[in-house]
């Protein structure tokens, strides 16, 4: 067997997980309502939207400085 340096072990490392985030992303955006992956199932009702927070960043008035 090779030996792997530290640099090799984070660059696998970030390669999984930046693969289950664009898996978990394709999920989120999916439309089904059933989803199967692997051993992992779920039920999932695709027409509930989320609830506005308030914290999105508002420009301020130019008219009043």
């Amino acid at each position: 067997m090779q030996n792997y340096t530290m640099s090799d072990l984070g660059i696998f490392c970030t390669t999984i997980a930046g693969a289950i985030v664009l898996i978990c992303g394709a999920i989120q955006k999916s439309k089904c309502s059933k989803i199967n992956l692997c051993c992992l199932k779920c039920d999932r009702d695709p027409t509930i939207k989320s609830e506005p927070t308030g914290l999105t960043p508002r420009l301020p008035n130019r008219d009043n400085p």
